[in-house]
């Protein structure tokens, strides 16, 4: 784990607006008999509110190192006896005992986004006690139709203008068909502004869903005479009696709301009828359309993937596909790490049965601790 790595979890656990909506849920829930999941727990922030409210037994379920971390300021904040680490996936973790109240940040930008809700669904079914609590426990994703030439110009058209004299136009599509955090939603400089007031396109249950495959249509009736540059989607979470939102008004989060574009923009008139439709598959790519009467667009972030060829086969349900010479270098490698030989013993061995792939014993060394670092 590196300072990067941290620092990335820093804005998480430092995120002032939402951990204090999360405190107040968890606060008015705990008891000195509740036993709590942190989900995802990152830097254990929540956790450590689950101890300080009381809770007799708090678990951390974090797949990165740093919840060893977590640990370290667990401890030092008295509540080492309290609260325990499991590093990995809940998928792999068997828990001392179930839970009554699951704490996540498992909605991800949009939702969808990160495919965690299967994650979450998993957790509730196999550790919450009947009647148990989750926090959150209902979401919602928010789209809106928006003007927003400023983000429209620094991430599609810049792409048709030269640079250095040389033309990088061909790889506008690319751009056209990737969703684009915007983290100046809240910026009082922004020129971006919603065509039409936002609807929910879709509305979850935590504590009941099982399905994470999102097909949804809205229609919008626009408010104003303008250019749309595509949609303006956001994340929408009751965290207790506490709603938190990433929406062009809110104080913003670690979360950051996104624009799905168009390209080219479709013109409006007031009064007019923009359809759209925002689809995902379960670990699949988003797909995304907008209508303006005789006028369509249709983008997906599929297309945004400059892949070659083979890749696209590579990636069929019916490929048949032979691994290369780095494929068999690795899973000779998974397969030595049984406990007996030790990562030089099997560096050595990988080295002489594939010499073209590292250039000296040091390079196969670096490959196996890493590959057991990924593993242990």
């Amino acid at each position: 784990m590196s300072y990067a790595d941290l620092s990335g979890q820093r804005s998480m656990a430092f995120d002032a607006v939402r951990n204090a909506a999360y405190a107040e849920a968890i606060e008015r829930v705990v008891t000195p008999d509740s036993v709590v999941l942190d989900l995802g727990a990152g830097l254990g922030i929540h956790a450590l509110i689950a101890a300080r409210a009381g809770a007799r037994r708090v678990f951390m379920v974090e797949p990165e190192n740093v919840v060893h971390c977590a640990m370290e300021v667990a401890r030092h904040a008295g509540f080492g006896d309290r609260i325990e680490a499991f590093r990995g996936r809940i998928e792999e973790i068997d828990l001392p005992e179930k839970v009554d109240v699951i704490v996540s940040v498992f909605t991800g930008n949009l939702l969808y986004s990160e495919d965690l809700l299967p994650s979450l669904y998993l957790a509730r079914d196999r550790w919450l006690k009947p009647g148990g609590l989750m926090i959150p426990d209902r979401a919602e994703l928010m789209v809106a139709p928006i003007h927003a030439p400023s983000a429209y110009r620094e991430h599609i058209e810049s792409w048709s203008e030269p640079h250095m004299g040389f033309d990088y136009g061909r790889l506008r599509r690319f751009a056209a068909n990737t969703i684009h955090a915007d983290p100046r939603h809240a910026d009082a400089r922004s020129d971006a502004r919603l065509l039409a007031a936002a609807v929910a396109i879709e509305t979850v249950d935590l504590t009941t869903a099982n399905d994470t495959n999102l097909d949804a249509r809205a229609e919008f009736v626009a408010t104003v005479e303008d250019v749309c540059h595509g949609l303006h989607a956001w994340l929408r979470i009751r965290a207790g009696a506490n709603w938190l939102a990433t929406g062009p008004i809110e104080a913003p989060m670690h979360w950051t709301p996104h624009h799905l574009c168009v390209d080219p923009p479709l013109p409006v008139q007031v009064g007019s009828t923009i359809a759209a439709r925002v689809r995902r598959p379960p670990f699949g790519e988003w797909a995304w359309e907008v209508a303006v009467g005789e006028q369509t667009r249709k983008q997906s972030t599929f297309l945004g993937l400059p892949l070659r060829p083979e890749q696209l086969l590579a990636r069929s349900p019916n490929a048949r596909v032979a691994l290369s010479p780095r494929g068999k270098a690795r899973i000779f490698a998974l397969s030595q790490f049984n406990g007996a030989q030790s990562n030089s013993e099997i560096a050595q061995r990988l080295s002489e049965l594939h010499p073209t792939e590292f250039a000296d014993f040091d390079a196969a060394l670096r490959f196996v601790a890493d590959l057991a670092a990924q593993n242990s």
